[in-house]
């Protein structure tokens, strides 16, 4: 394996950890939260879709995010909540199916073609280890919430 397939492969395994995680979670479950403070897990994994989005489309250098939201936007936008997150989890995990190969193919193409800087980030690995920090910041958050919600996953998670 190249160190390009090792890195790719990282990327590919964190979202498939999550696609499992998904498994555990039930309509009623969206709403459970780490705290009574913190973000529900529908408003965790549209953050996460968004976050790829908003951070491809940057390193990408487009005017818009490519692909639909998982949020709905309310008011003027300006504060959280005027985001409510989709509550379809069929659509959510079609969501970050389409995000999770977005983040994976530009990686690959701008490692392919030798590009150093993309957006803010130094290369194209740069771009991938902060999505892959700030995928395992909210899995962490979501798996917690599980468990508060009676959920508990395996070791193997």
């Amino acid at each position: 394996m190249t160190v390009t397939e090792a890195l790719l492969d990282s990327w590919t395994r964190q979202c498939k950890m999550l696609s499992n995680l998904m498994t555990l979670i039930t309509p009623e479950l969206l709403n459970a939260k780490q705290d009574e403070n913190g973000w529900t897990i529908a408003f965790h994994l549209a953050h996460l879709h968004s976050t790829r989005r908003f951070w491809h489309m940057n390193a990408a250098g487009l005017e818009e995010p490519v692909g639909p939201s998982l949020y709905t936007v309310t008011g003027d936008g300006e504060s959280m909540d005027d985001y409510i997150p989709s509550q379809d989890l069929n659509e959510i995990r079609a969501r970050l199916e389409e995000s999770g190969k977005l983040v994976h193919d530009f990686v690959a193409e701008q490692i392919e073609a030798g590009s150093q800087n993309v957006g803010n980030y130094d290369h194209p690995v740069m771009y991938l280890q902060h999505m892959l920090w700030h995928e395992g910041w909210h899995f962490s958050l979501i798996v917690l919430a599980l468990r508060l919600a009676g959920v508990d996953p395996s070791e193997e998670w």
